[in-house]
Order: structure tokens, then C-alpha cells, then sequence
């Protein structure tokens, strides 16, 4: 009827629709970024398996730090310490790749400070692949964080429209 008189009548459902649709998608851009985290913590720690078992090949996407922790180990075995202290490069590494895990955890989980320490490690892990000269990585892990700053914002724009929702209380039990 109303259409007939030149009114429209907006579409409450098109609305919510679009809504969920655009939460839908923000959540998992946002999975997709914090999951990176995880990817970066896995290549990691089977770059420094193939340490351990005296491999010469890492991932692109594996960090920096721990492969400089490698060459500055294996320089000091060389040099006349121990082989033991390679067990110090495999607990830095641990260490790393545990923390690169529990950012992809709780980024996963909407903790915008997991996404922004990771992003900050990360960028100096690139920067030190740069000064070292490995290009491909460096240019790898800008890829990556391309995607795990895409879901930061996501992040930040799923925090930001739940806060915006006002509290609701539950309708009441139905009595019987």
C-alpha cells in the first residue's frame, strides 16, 4: 500500500541481515589475522627443529630472532663452547614460539593489545631480516603483517560496536 503512494517502508530485516553479514565478516578477518600469529609460532618452531637436528634450511616465515639466536649459538660453539649451549638457542626459541602462540590465542579471542605486541615484535623481526639482508623473509613477513593488521582493525571495529550495544537485561522466565 505504501509503496503505491511513493512511501517506502524501510526493511528492518535487510538491515539486520546486513549487519550480521558485516560482523560475520569482520570476525573472520579478524580469526584470519590473529591465526597468522599461529602459523608464525609453528614454521618458527620447526625451524628450530631443524636447528636442533643440524638442518641449514628455515621457513620465510619463521622469526628472525630465533634464527639470529641460532648463528650467534653456533658462533660460539665454534669458537670453543660447549655443544650444550645450543640447549640456551632451543629455550630462547621456546620461548618465542610460545609467545607467538598465545598472541594468535588471544587475538582470536578480541584482545587488541595480543594483536598490537605481536605486530610490534614482528615488524622489528622484519626490520632486523632486513639489516641482515634476508630479503625474502623480510618481504614475507610484510605480507604477513599486512593480514595480521587487517585483523586488528577488525579487531578494534568488533570491540568498538559491542561496546556500543547498550546492556540488555533477559526478557523474564515465563511463568507457567
Amino acid at each position: 500500500m505504501s509503496t503505491l503512494l511513493g512511501l517506502e517502508e524501510k526493511d528492518t530485516n535487510a538491515v539486520d541481515r546486513a549487519a550480521t553479514v558485516n560482523r560475520e565478516e569482520l570476525e573472520a578477518k579478524m580469526k584470519s589475522g590473529g591465526s597468522w600469529f599461529y602459523w608464525i609460532a609453528g614454521l618458527s618452531a620447526i625451524n628450530s627443529a631443524i636447528y636442533l637436528f643440524g638442518g641449514e634450511v628455515a621457513f620465510l616465515a619463521g622469526l628472525g630472532f630465533t634464527l639470529m639466536a641460532d648463528a650467534l649459538v653456533d658462533a660460539a660453539i665454534d669458537s670453543g663452547l660447549p655443544s650444550g649451549v645450543k640447549a640456551v638457542a632451543i629455550i630462547f626459541n621456546f620461548i618465542l614460539v610460545a609467545m607467538f602462540a598465545l598472541f594468535g590465542y588471544y587475538a582470536n579471542k578480541r584482545f587488541a593489545v595480543a594483536f598490537i605486541v605481536g605486530i610490534v615484535i614482528y615488524v622489528l623481526d622484519a626490520l632486523l631480516l632486513l639489516l641482515l639482508g634476508s630479503f625474502f623473509s623480510a618481504a614475507f613477513h610484510a605480507f604477513a603483517l599486512f593480514f595480521i593488521i587487517r585483523g586488528f582493525l577488525a579487531c578494534r571495529k568488533l570491540n568498538a560496536s559491542q561496546e556500543s550495544v547498550p546492556f540488555q537485561t533477559p526478557p523474564p522466565p515465563a511463568s507457567a
